[in-house]
Formats: C-alpha cells, sequence, structure tokens
C-alpha cells in the first residue's frame, strides 16, 4: 500500500524538480552566477517569452521560476526606481543614473513586475506575494536633489491585483474596494499622487464606489505636507490627471509649497561642449567633461564625427588614411586616461564607456571596429563599479548594443559573441538573454508610464 501511494506522489515530485526545456535551463543556470539583479530578470524574462518552445515550461516551474526572482528582488541594490528632474539629464552624473533606473531593476519594480507575471498562473498566490511587498518610503528630498522617485509600475500593480486576485465573494464584501482604499492611503509624497489618481480612473468599479475613492485621493491632496523637490517635480503630472471631482481639493494642494523656485528652467539651450547650461541655482548638478583630460578626449572626439563646419563625417571619409591616422592618435590619448584623473570611479567609469559607444559607432566595419568592441568589453568587464552599483554598471552594456543595433552595419552579433567570451557572467547572462529572446523588448521597457 505504501509503494503504491509513493507511485502515485512519484509524478508530482518528478513535475516540481524537472528541468527546464533548452534554452531556458542554460540562462536560469547562468542567472545562478549573476547578482539579484539579473537573476531576477533572467528568470522573468523566462517565464513572460512568447517563443513558441516556451509552450514546453510546465506551471510548477513557472511559478517556481517567479517566486524565485521576487525573493532575489529584495536584494537587489536599488530600493526604488528614480528619475532625474528637468536640467540635470545632459552629460551629468545624475543623467547616466536616471539611464540606469529606466531599466527597471529596482526592487519595487522587479518584485511588482513578478505580481503580475505571477496573476495568470496563480491569483490567490501574487496577492499574497503583492502584500509581502514592502510599502513604498519616500523619503523627503531637498531643492537640491536632481533626482525625483518614480512608483508608477507599483500601482499598475495595485490595479491588477485589484481586478485579477480577488474572488467573488471577496468582491460582494467589498474586500476589493478596501484593498484599494488602503493603498491609496499609504500615500505620502507627491511622486505617487499622479499614478494614484491614474489607478482611481482606470480601475472597474461603480459610480457609487468611485466616488469613494476619489474622496479618499481628495483626502489625500488636502493632507499631504509634500517636500519642494517633489512637489515641483510632481506638480504639471498631478494637473493633467485631475478631473472635475478633484479641482477644488487640487487648488489647495497647490497653495502648500513654493515649490523650487530657483530650478533649471525648460528650453534652456545645452552646450554639450561646456556641459548643461541651466539658469538658477538647483538642482545640485555633477556635471561631466569638466576635467582637462575628460575635455580633451570631448573635444577631440567631436572632431573625429564633425567636420570643421558642422557636417557629420561621411563612412567614407572615415576610410582614408587621414581620419585613421586622426583616430590612431585619438586613442593613444584615450589610453593614457585615467581614474584618478576624474572625481570618482564611477564617473570615469560613464565618460569612457560613451567614448567607446561613440567610436564602436564611429569607425567603420572591419578589424579596427572589432578591436574597439574588445577593447570596450575587457575595460567594462573588469569594472569595480559592478560591485558597488551592479545596474549602473549593466546599462551601458545594454546601450552599447542597442547602438551597434541602430548604426549601419553594426554587427550586433560580434559584440555578443564578445560578451559571451568575456568570462564575466552577467554579460554571457545577457548574450545568452538575447539569442533566446531576440526581438521580443522586455517587459521592464515597455511597461513605463
Amino acid at each position: 500500500m505504501r509503494l503504491a501511494f509513493l507511485l502515485l506522489l512519484a509524478p508530482l515530485f518528478a513535475a516540481e524538480k524537472s528541468k527546464l526545456p533548452e534554452p531556458y535551463q542554460s540562462i536560469a543556470e547562468l542567472s545562478h552566477a549573476s547578482p539579484p539583479e539579473f537573476s531576477a530578470d533572467a528568470l522573468l524574462r523566462i517565464v513572460e517569452t512568447n517563443n513558441p518552445d516556451a509552450r514546453k515550461i510546465d506551471r510548477a516551474n513557472r511559478l517556481d521560476l517567479v517566486e524565485q526572482a521576487f525573493r532575489m528582488a529584495a536584494a537587489v541594490k536599488f530600493p526604488i526606481r528614480m528619475h532625474g528632474v528637468a536640467g540635470s539629464m545632459v552629460d551629468t552624473r545624475s543623467g547616466f543614473l536616471s539611464k540606469a533606473y529606466d531599466l527597471k531593476f529596482d526592487s519595487l519594480s522587479l518584485q511588482s513586475r513578478a505580481v503580475r507575471d505571477m496573476l495568470p498562473l496563480d491569483p490567490a498566490k501574487a496577492r499574497e506575494l503583492f502584500l509581502a511587498i514592502p510599502r513604498p518610503t519616500l523619503a523627503p528630498l531637498t531643492c537640491q536633489d536632481p533626482m525625483v522617485y518614480d512608483v508608477s509600475d507599483y500601482y499598475l500593480t495595485v490595479s491588477a491585483v485589484f481586478h485579477g486576485a480577488f474572488t467573488t465573494p471577496e468582491r460582494k464584501k467589498e474586500e476589493d474596494i478596501n484593498f484599494l482604499l488602503d493603498y491609496l492611503g499609504l500615500a505620502s509624497s507627491p511622486a505617487q499622487l499622479a499614478p494614484v489618481a491614474r489607478l482611481v480612473k482606470s480601475v472597474g468599479v461603480s459610480p457609487q464606489q468611485r466616488e469613494i475613492l476619489w474622496a479618499k485621493f481628495n483626502g489625500l491632496l488636502e493632507s499631504l505636507q509634500p517636500d519642494d523637490r517633489s512637489f515641483t517635480a510632481a506638480l504639471d503630472e498631478i494637473g493633467r490627471e485631475v478631473v472635475p471631482e478633484n479641482q477644488a481639493s487640487f487648488e489647495k494642494y497647490k497653495q502648500k509649497s513654493k515649490g523650487c523656485p530657483d530650478d533649471a528652467r525648460p528650453g534652456v539651450t545645452l552646450d554639450l561642449s561646456q556641459g548643461p547650461v541651466h539658469a538658477g541655482s538647483t538642482p545640485q548638478i555633477e556635471r561631466y567633461w569638466q576635467s582637462s583630460q575628460a575635455r580633451q578626449l570631448l573635444e577631440a572626439g567631436q572632431r573625429l564625427r564633425f567636420t570643421a563646419d558642422g557636417k557629420l563625417i561621411p563612412e567614407a571619409a572615415r576610410s582614408t588614411r587621414e581620419w585613421q591616422q586622426q583616430l590612431t592618435d585619438y586613442l593613444s590619448q584615450l589610453a593614457d586616461w585615467t581614474a584618478d584623473q576624474e572625481k570618482s570611479e564611477a564617473d570615469y567609469f560613464h565618460e569612457k564607456c560613451v567614448v567607446y559607444e561613440a567610436l564602436v559607432e564611429l569607425i567603420p566595419p572591419g578589424p579596427q571596429r572589432d578591436k574597439m568592441i574588445q577593447a570596450y568589453v575587457d575595460f567594462a568587464g573588469n569594472s569595480s563599479l559592478q560591485q558597488q552599483s551592479p545596474v549602473e554598471w549593466f546599462m551601458h552594456a545594454h546601450s552599447m548594443l542597442e547602438r551597434v543595433r541602430s548604426t549601419n552595419g553594426g554587427e550586433p552579433a560580434k559584440l555578443l559573441d564578445a560578451f559571451e567570451r568575456s568570462g564575466n557572467p552577467v554579460l554571457a547572462l545577457y548574450a545568452a538573454e538575447e539569442r533566446v529572446f531576440a526581438g521580443q523588448v522586455p517587459s521592464w521597457v515597455t511597461n513605463s508610464n
């Protein structure tokens, strides 16, 4: 009798422990050697792929992949996504950080994404996971801060859980509405108000229920004490989401802060050779290309790209002996540039990666560009920034691949080959993912607000 019982259970154990079909098993194994940001993303991309052969991945494995990704996401470096404010994005430290955050490898975005991936598999489990996400705590900012919070994906997930994770009996008791009211009430920063307003406008509720939700939102507008930076950054977006039912409360909200009157003004011309030029004294911006060596490289790089009268140098001219000699001189200058000439290792890394990206785009196909690709991979793959700030480091690998893909004759396969041979686990994982999921834009790019 005991043997018969064990035989009945055997298929269940086999299903739980079965390997993924290839190439997904290899990607999952590669992910184990990477920091949690990239491991979580890789596992979720396996679940999200629409490749025909992915139908072979059974439900038990899909559930396990999403749960693993959710747990890993709790350990990533960036807790909450941020983005740069106006006037802080061009050739600045905050600009590159903002690009890194745009990949949505922060803990809140990854865990929110895992919940949305879990919903079609197990709604009850998705709700359980969502309730386990720490509620966002957005510390007040000052006008000196060049970056502000972005919690849009979190509130998209609130909506998804509301629509997909409550049973009919629970809805009859309006437990779903109480869930919404609870999560509306947690808003403590202006950065949350526009996503909350979009949430209220989009959820499928009765007119009476929506009236209750708007009353809750109006209470937020009237009671919230905004910090000046977040108030300034979010005001226009909140105004675009306001409906007539909110107008009186919104007018009261607008009187709560003067914002940051010394901020950069929109429409100010930017001179890339001089760094961003802006009116006012805030936010505090760390500009790039300020050291003597960096500025010389920037100016010499512009001469490789543009003629004296500002026209783009055609590819044919970039194959001439004269241009190639100019390139040789530039590479010698690049080799003399060291991290101790910049304010920080991160600043040096960002600036040098930009130079490599420009060179790979400029140099015509051939041995010289192949060498430049390898030089970039060697530099990036051995940078200490990978340990200090993994996503900030990885952003340039993503940027380089996009740059190569968009360049005529860019040969992205050569870059992926170099990533694969690099010995760097993250670059090798990225190459494997790009080959398997080619042509599929990741959800962390498409799910944006």
